[in-house]
């Protein structure tokens, strides 16, 4: 695990103002774009390369439900799925999918409502909370993080949480993952889709 301290990330909000408001980052160790984004329901045939500022305006447009987007890049082995306007990683079919032989860590924020960190491997929760209440854990192992919850700041003896419980989070993710997501990986466009309203009906062997 890495050394990541919640700081390393105080630049997310500063340069990502809207995309901060709400978001969803799943990191997916081995598997390459393409497939992460199929596993999450996106059509193969719909793929492009789409900037994560196209969706956000697209979603502050929206006078209705937004358009779902995903966008994928690659790091250290891993695969980063962001969602911009929406969180289908975190619906247990779709982290089953993504997980299934590998794991996942999935991060969700809607700023001031949610801060939630999953860990999961192989279709199964192994850590799950919000950062406002970071000691109110489940899954299979919910204790194994503590550690590094306390080196970022999620746990302490205050009571009073991280200042920037997003930027907590992430730091944590990059602490089970190894990967640090910077600015220029936001930036530009990624592989991406809009995802359709309805999920398609799962392949023959998927879990």
């Amino acid at each position: 695990m890495t050394a990541a301290l919640a700081a390393d990330y105080a630049w997310f909000e500063e340069s990502q103002p809207d995309l901060a408001e709400a978001f969803c980052l799943t990191y997916v160790r081995g598997l390459g774009k393409t497939e992460c984004l199929e596993r999450l329901g996106a059509a193969p045939k719909r793929l492009r390369m789409l900037p994560i500022a196209d969706a956000l305006e697209a979603g502050l447009c929206s006078e209705g439900r937004p358009p779902q987007t995903a966008h994928a890049l690659c790091v250290n082995g891993w695969t980063v799925i962001v969602e911009p306007t929406g969180c289908r990683a975190v619906r247990p079919d779709c982290y089953r999918s993504l997980s299934a032989e590998t794991e996942l860590v999935s991060v969700r924020v809607r700023m001031d409502t949610r801060y939630e960190f999953r860990w999961v491997a192989d279709g199964v929760l192994r850590t799950f909370f919000d950062a406002r209440t970071p000691t109110q854990r489940r899954g299979t192992r919910p204790d194994t993080l503590t550690t590094e919850m306390t080196s970022v700041g999620l746990l302490d003896d205050s009571g009073e949480g991280p200042d920037d419980p997003a930027a907590a989070v992430l730091a944590l993710a990059e602490r089970v993952t190894g990967v640090r997501i910077r600015a220029s990986h936001l930036s530009g466009p990624l592989l991406g889709a809009e995802l359709e309203a309805e999920l398609p009906a799962p392949a023959a062997g998927a879990r």
